[in-house]
């Protein structure tokens, strides 16, 4: 889902209203339907996080309360917000290469060495008795006489070299991040739209590992210590937006 769809409460749900029992913060994103609003209005309407109304929205679906609503490439354009096709771009997936049918072909085998048959062996003459040789006595060893002692100066602690400080390592802010994000695009729906997609892609270990269990899109004050969770909303980031993040989302 990415938070274009439209969504309406079906005959079914109409036959079953009275009998559904249901969270009250449920039922307020199950009314939110009305075949008019996107998902991504949906969530801002209900004041829920757009992850958990994606679950919810799947559980409405299989239970055939609610179903999505077939519009047209007018109204689509109409939804983010952009009057010509060539400027949804920036939203637009990158496409992912699952293989290379190139890559995949078996290469060939190269041509076996040719075989040199071994180059004929020449008769040896018969050797001749060796030489005998001088017995040589060993040197006696002389013991050299010992060196004097020396001294040694000890270095003033002046003069050691400084051990560096530890690098410090940065935080980084979620609302500095979000507020960038959304700063990509001129309308404030595709911006919400773009920071979904962004952090879609971010693993959800990573994100429950700092204790973000929802990305808001105002007033935030997660702060982001773990390098590897800075690296993979860096990498999100690029491969969304095709931007890199500034020094100022870093505290």
């Amino acid at each position: 889902m990415t938070g274009t769809e439209i969504y309406k409460r079906t005959a079914t749900y109409e036959a079953e209203a009275r009998s559904i029992r249901i969270h009250a913060p449920h039922w307020k994103v199950l009314l939110a339907y009305d075949g008019q609003r996107t998902l991504s209005e949906v969530a801002v309407s209900a004041e829920t996080p757009f992850a958990e109304t994606v679950t919810l929205t799947q559980k409405f679906l299989e239970s055939n309360w609610i179903a999505e609503e077939p519009i047209t490439l007018d109204q689509y354009m109409k939804r983010v917000g952009a009057s010509d096709i060539s400027k949804t771009g920036a939203v637009v997936a990158p496409a992912v290469v699952l293989h290379d049918p190139e890559k995949d072909k078996p290469k060939p085998a190269a041509p076996a060495a040719p075989v040199v048959p071994p180059a004929p062996v020449a008769v040896q003459p018969p050797l001749a008795p060796p030489t005998p040789v001088p017995r040589v006595t060993a040197p006696v060893p002389v013991t050299p006489p010992p060196l004097p002692p020396t001294k040694t100066t000890p270095v003033p602690v002046a003069v050691l070299p400084a051990t560096p400080p530890p690098a410090t390592k940065r935080t980084m802010k979620l609302s500095a991040v979000v507020d960038y994000i959304v700063s990509l695009v001129a309308n404030a729906s595709l911006g919400q739209i773009l920071v979904y997609r962004v952090f879609l892609r971010v693993p959800p270990e990573l994100l429950l590992a700092e204790d973000i269990a929802s990305v808001h899109l105002s007033g935030d004050t997660s702060v982001i210590s773990g390098e590897k969770l800075q690296k993979a909303i860096a990498d999100a980031v690029h491969a969304v937006a095709k931007k890199s993040l500034p020094e100022s989302v870093f505290a």
